[in-house]
């Protein structure tokens, strides 16, 4: 990119981290403060897959395998954030217990049914976030998948 081209958008990767029939999803200590799975933007030409497993790692500690992708959403994730493309995978743990960086509070082991009944908030109350239909096709996709 030249530097006379403006910026139009960041590209994030993101990843559905699977153990058992259980969902890894981490609590953001900025907006727009919800659970979501690990991820982050990629770097200057960084390929998605490398960008996925470094920003696991960074935010997680975790080592995983990826499967692929579950889907991609483009929008803002806050006021005052530039427009983000992400493309989320489905991935499983490979290794490691999670331990999570500064730029989360907590985390969840989460099964389908804390996501259908909301008791783990992916939306902030202005509907910023990951959207629960999103969240169920990745439980979806995985269980059509998944070893048994």
């Amino acid at each position: 990119m030249s530097d006379h081209e403006p910026l139009t958008h960041r590209v994030a990767a993101a990843a559905y981290i699977f153990r058992g029939d259980r969902l890894l999803l981490l609590k953001r200590n900025k907006p727009p403060f919800t659970f979501a799975p690990p991820g982050g933007h990629l770097n200057e030409g960084e390929d998605p897959i490398s960008g996925l497993h470094r920003e696991v790692q960074e935010e997680t500690g975790l080592s995983i395998d990826v499967i692929g992708v579950a889907h991609m959403w483009f929008g803002v994730v806050a006021d005052g954030y530039e427009p983000l493309l992400c493309i989320n995978y489905l991935a499983v743990n490979q290794t490691g217990d999670v331990q999570i960086n500064h730029e989360h509070t907590e985390f969840k082991w989460v099964s389908r049914e804390d996501i259908e009944s909301g008791a783990t908030a992916t939306l902030s109350l202005d509907h910023r976030g990951y959207q629960t239909k999103d969240i169920l096709t990745a439980f979806d996709l995985y269980a059509r998948i998944r070893p048994r």
